[in-house]
């Protein structure tokens, strides 16, 4: 097993077999106008997994919720993945590591393959986490399971 600490206070653990993305990668895979500050990738098992966050001040982070939040991004995904047959699952609480994160599973299809996907948001005090995950269609089971399990072992500072 490895262990990353992302931003000071996020310690996500993750088995063998990934490795991480460089930037010139990092930048290939722009979401919503930035790239994720840091993604691994396990080519045998066909899993990405991303993250990035956003620091707000208190107030904000006061007002702001992570379901909200989330019902935001799938919307913002939706128009855009029509064209590769974008299908919303379900809307989805997980435990992260004591903290809950709100997210989201769906399903597309590139160049003729099943792909599927999960996003989550978790809230750290004005930290806002995006966690996206992308899979084939054809492993999902064990894909699910491989993240939500790094998910529940999330360890905060």
């Amino acid at each position: 097993m490895k262990k990353i600490q992302l931003n000071n206070e996020l310690t996500l653990t993750y088995p063998e077999g990934f490795r991480a993305m460089g930037k010139e990668e990092l930048e290939k895979h722009q979401y919503f106008g930035e790239a994720p500050a840091w993604s691994i990738s396990d080519s045998g098992r066909h899993v990405m997994i991303s993250i990035a966050w956003k620091k707000t001040n208190g107030f904000v982070a006061k007002l702001l919720n992570t379901k909200d939040i989330v019902k935001k991004m799938e919307a913002g995904i939706r128009n855009p993945m029509q064209q590769y047959g974008y299908h919303l699952e379900e809307f989805l609480s997980l435990e992260a590591g004591g903290k809950n994160a709100d997210g989201y599973r769906y399903s597309y299809t590139v160049q003729e393959t099943g792909m599927s996907g999960e996003s989550l948001c978790i809230k750290n005090k004005n930290t806002f986490y995006y966690i996206h995950c992308y899979y084939r269609t054809e492993l999902k089971e064990e894909s699910i399971e491989l993240f939500e399990k790094m998910i529940r072992e999330i360890v905060w500072s």
